[in-house]
């Protein structure tokens, strides 16, 4: 029940930010509400009914042509947002929250993104295009990306005809713009640093990590490939922020320490939460 809870309030997300930011401004971000409002300029509907319509269909291929399983996953999401857009249709059809374009493109995806992310994390599916996608690629080995990719851009070359192609420019931004931000929520806001350091002096750094940082510390063991010498390589896990510190701590105890680091998205395991790694 919960999860619903979270994949409802992702799905109204998705519609307030396609609503006031996208489709109000002719900007059609690709997959099912850029083809709704495409079709909707062209039979002068509104948007709302068109893109419950169109999920429908989709759902239904989905349903038959993948599993009902897949299709129920997307009904939750998909069913939420073409409401909530017809709703905001109907009670604030003249509701403009900034003419800015630019502005748009950004804050639009980036609200769409979090949503999406509220509803892949809790198991749930937007349905849409990724219905269509992942029929292609059971069908014909086509990669899912690949699928939404050419999904996406025939929505983007139609809305180019019918609604011109400076909107349909803003549109290809937006779909950009959406896919960065989607990566990033998808993958942690609180992005880590896992930092390997090899020294001699690992006993040091193994303490400055544990007594100074409050930082849980692995050693391993390595051999060198040159000299065939045995070393203790420290694994630890920091935030961005105080990565630069830690380093610059390191290298004052050791100055010739080969450090090396990557970013993490999550970090899960006994003494890893979120407050010990903030």
């Amino acid at each position: 029940m919960k999860k619903n809870v979270y994949i409802v309030t992702g799905s109204v997300l998705i519609a307030i930010g396609l609503y006031f930011f996208l489709l109000q401004h002719n900007i059609s971000a690709g997959g099912v509400s850029g083809m709704s409002l495409v079709i909707s300029k062209l039979l002068n509907l509104p948007i709302g009914p068109i893109n419950l319509v169109l999920n429908i269909g989709i759902l239904f291929l989905g349903s038959v042509f993948i599993s009902k399983d897949f299709a129920k996953r997307s009904i939750l999401s998909a069913a939420t947002v073409s409401l909530m857009i017809i709703f905001l249709e109907s009670y604030f059809p003249d509701v403009n929250l900034t003419n800015d374009l630019i502005l748009n493109v950004i804050f639009g995806p980036l609200i769409i993104a979090f949503g999406l992310g509220l509803i892949f994390y809790n198991g749930g599916s937007s349905g849409g295009t990724d219905v269509i996608a992942t029929i292609i690629n059971k069908y014909s080995n086509i990669p899912i990306h690949i699928g939404l990719f050419f999904t996406d851009l025939t929505v983007i070359i139609l809305a180019m005809f019918i609604l011109g192609f400076e909107p349909s420019l803003y549109s290809v931004l937006a779909i950009i713009v959406q896919a960065i931000c989607l990566d990033y929520v998808s993958q942690g806001l609180g992005r880590k640093i896992a930092v390997f350091v090899i020294s001699d002096k690992h006993e040091e750094i193994n303490d400055l990590m544990i007594n100074k940082y409050h930082r849980g510390v692995t050693l391993l063991h390595a051999q060198g490939g040159y000299t065939g010498r045995e070393k203790k390589l420290v694994l630890t896990i920091s935030n961005v922020r105080r990565f630069p510190v830690i380093k610059e701590e390191i290298l004052k105890l050791d100055d010739k320490a080969f450090i090396f680091s990557y970013t993490i998205s999550e970090v899960y395991g006994s003494g890893f939460t979120k407050n010990q790694l903030g």
